[in-house]
C-alpha cells in the first residue's frame, strides 16, 4: 500500500501529471486513487490521468499519455516550437492510417497518415511545462502546415515562415525532403525565395 509522501515524490519525479497505470505500478489501489481526489490530493486531468492540483495543467502531455500512439503535429507543433503565439484550443494529432478511438474528436483534431509517413521525422521536446513529448520535426512541421487539406490559416503560414528561416537549427535540406514527400515542393520554394 503507498503513502501520500511516495504519491508526491512521483508526481514531483513526473511534472506533476501522471497516469493510473503508472499509479498502479507503484501499487496504488483504485480506493487510494479515489481517496486522493477526494480529498484533493489529486486532480483528475483526463480520462485516467491525473495531477498535482499545486500545479498548472500541461495539456499536451496529457493527452500524449492518454493517446499514446498521436504525434502532435501541425498548429500545436508550431505552437511548441515558438513558431505560433495561438494556443489551440484543441490540439493537433496525428495517428497512423486506421486508428480509431471514439473519444478523439472531443479532445483533439485527429489527422492520420500511412504507417510510412506517419513515423519520419519524429522528435521529443520539452512543452512549456518542461514536460517530454512527441512532436514532428520542425522541418517536417514546416512542409506539412502547406498542404491544403490541413486547412491552416495563411497568416499562421507566413509567420511561422519567417520565424523559420531566422531559426539557427532550421535545415533547409530536410524541409526540401519533407516537402517531397508531402508535394508542397513549389509552395515551400516560394516562402525560401522570397524570405531569403
Amino acid at each position: 500500500m503507498a503513502n501520500k509522501s511516495i504519491l508526491q515524490d512521483l508526481l514531483k519525479k513526473n511534472n506533476y501529471v501522471i497516469s493510473r497505470g503508472q499509479l498502479t505500478k507503484e501499487n496504488f489501489s483504485g480506493q487510494q486513487i479515489k481517496q486522493y481526489l477526494k480529498n484533493n490530493n489529486l486532480v483528475l486531468i483526463d480520462k485516467v490521468i491525473y495531477g498535482s492540483p499545486n500545479h498548472l495543467e500541461d495539456s499536451f502531455y496529457a493527452i500524449q499519455l492518454r493517446l499514446k500512439r498521436g504525434i502532435i503535429s501541425l498548429n500545436s507543433a508550431l505552437y511548441l516550437y515558438g513558431l505560433s503565439d495561438r494556443v489551440p484550443d484543441k490540439i493537433d494529432l496525428t495517428f497512423p492510417r486506421g486508428y480509431k478511438n471514439s473519444s478523439l474528436k472531443e479532445q483533439v483534431v485527429a489527422h492520420q497518415q500511412t504507417t510510412k509517413t506517419y513515423s519520419l521525422g519524429i522528435e521529443t521536446i520539452k512543452t512549456p511545462q518542461k514536460n517530454k513529448v512527441r512532436t514532428y520535426s520542425l522541418d517536417r512541421t514546416m512542409a506539412e502546415i502547406l498542404r491544403p487539406q490541413n486547412h491552416i490559416d495563411p497568416e499562421i503560414i507566413g509567420n511561422a515562415f519567417k520565424q523559420y528561416i531566422t531559426k539557427p537549427n532550421k535545415n533547409i535540406a530536410k524541409l526540401m525532403y519533407f516537402a517531397k514527400i508531402f508535394k508542397t515542393t513549389k509552395k515551400v520554394q516560394n516562402y525560401i525565395e522570397v524570405l531569403l
